[in-house]
């Protein structure tokens, strides 16, 4: 098998874990996002559609980064040292998913809590007369 033709089907791979894992991240943290921000509805619609942004954003160059356009020198007449590079890269891409959504899930009720005590700091601001 050429390395292209597998390199192809890594990328293909890689942009279908993307498709497919961030709009289930995004069903199963839209409560969890919904709690965080409960008494701001709106920062949570609008911090998790900027989460959607960067989560796109990193992603996609985290495949455009590792695409191959020739063959690597180690690559020659071997299919098992092509395989595992294309494996570390899949393997790359998820370790970063988890490590970014491990992050944001442990940083999401310190954000929350920051933005609450800003609106609530600006509810006890008295109405200026203008």
């Amino acid at each position: 098998m050429s390395w292209w033709v597998i390199e192809l089907v890594t990328n293909i791979v890689l942009v279908a874990i993307v498709v497919v894992l961030g709009p289930l991240i995004k069903r199963f943290g839209r409560a969890y996002a919904g709690d965080i921000f409960r008494a701001n509805p709106r920062t949570g619609k609008s911090y998790l559609v900027l989460m959607d942004v960067a989560y796109y954003l990193v992603f996609s160059s985290y495949i455009l980064f590792t695409v191959t356009f020739e063959p690597s020198f180690k690559w020659q007449g071997s299919n098992a040292a092509v395989l595992q590079d294309e494996v570390v890269r899949v393997a790359g891409m998820l370790l970063l998913m988890g490590a970014l959504h491990g992050l944001n899930v442990l940083s999401l009720p310190l954000i929350g809590r920051l933005l609450g005590m800003s609106r609530d700091l600006e509810d006890d601001l008295p109405a200026t007369e203008g």
